[in-house]
């Protein structure tokens, strides 16, 4: 079993648990350690360089200072059900060794001092196809720390169910089927897609789809099946051949690129990511 070092961001945005749920579950499984990290756009931190230089009436920063405590009560609201020991926890599994806090706020100075050492780091869907904390300067640093993204659409567990794997031949595909690799043993069964007309699948060639078979193998993953799909989309005939075979978790590398939610990541990476009703992803750049 392989001990991964699991970090989860939560936002504010309105679907944060899928990560925290998804990273909690992992850790079970593979008996490493998961963290939570908070990475907040605050009402009053947005606030501060809009009025500067303003005069502006106690009311103002009253409510903005109480709809600040209202989105940092409703983080530790959420922590709380996946803390350790935590009265209102409700996951017994999940011990203390395996699971905890980094810090309740450390901002995005405090996740990118934490990347270095971060095998897989988990979000929520909205924070991929919204406009929080992670467009601009957060998004654009968490592409040069290159750490594997892990993508979570809901708070379903995607063990035991199918999970496939967008392979090109890319360093980037390669990067996350190497971070994938632990999961994918979790799954039901796995299946490699390809568009031929687009790539040269060769023997021996990058595209090879030998070639990722065999180094799964290695790692204890047997691939099922080769699939072969085309269409005028990429991202959108591999997202629909992920959902024919019920995957609970697609693997795709990603074009390196400015901003994460503009992926790529050129049009295929784009449908990746915007797809809400897609199995999880995980992508690698």
């Amino acid at each position: 079993m392989t001990e991964l070092s699991l970090l989860a961001v939560v936002s504010d945005a309105p679907d944060d648990e899928a990560a925290v749920a998804v990273a909690a579950d992992i850790a079970v499984r593979h008996q490493s350690r998961a963290g939570v990290i908070a990475v907040l756009s605050t009402p009053v931190a947005l606030a501060t360089p809009i009025f500067a230089g303003a005069v502006v009436s106690p009311q103002t920063w009253y409510a903005l200072d109480a709809e600040q405590k209202a989105i940092e009560a409703k983080i530790e609201a959420l922590i709380a059900r996946y803390s350790p020991g935590h009265p209102a926890s409700t996951k017994p599994e999940l011990h203390a060794d395996l699971f905890h806090i980094r810090t309740k706020d450390g901002g995005a100075a405090a996740l990118m001092a934490e990347l270095a050492l971060v095998d897989l780091l988990f979000i929520a869907q909205s924070n991929v196809t919204g406009e929080g904390p992670w467009n601009g300067a957060l998004g654009e640093a968490l592409m040069d720390a290159r750490t594997p993204v892990y993508v979570a659409r809901d708070t379903r567990s995607a063990a035991g169910r199918p999970a496939a794997i967008a392979w090109d031949g890319s360093l980037e595909a390669g990067r996350a089927v190497r971070a994938a690799a632990p999961l994918l043993r979790d799954a039901a069964w796995v299946a490699v897609l390809q568009v031929p007309a687009r790539l040269d699948t060769s023997p021996g060639a990058p595209a090879d789809p030998k070639r990722v078979t065999a180094y799964l193998s290695r790692h204890g993953v047997d691939v099922k099946d080769v699939i072969r799909v085309d269409g005028p989309k990429i991202g959108r005939a591999l997202l629909t051949a992920a959902k024919g075979c019920d995957a609970g978790l697609l693997v795709a590398g990603a074009y390196q690129h400015s901003r994460l939610q503009e992926a790529l990541f050129g049009g295929a990476t784009r449908d990746l990511l915007g797809d809400a009703q897609g199995p999880h992803l995980l992508i690698a750049h």
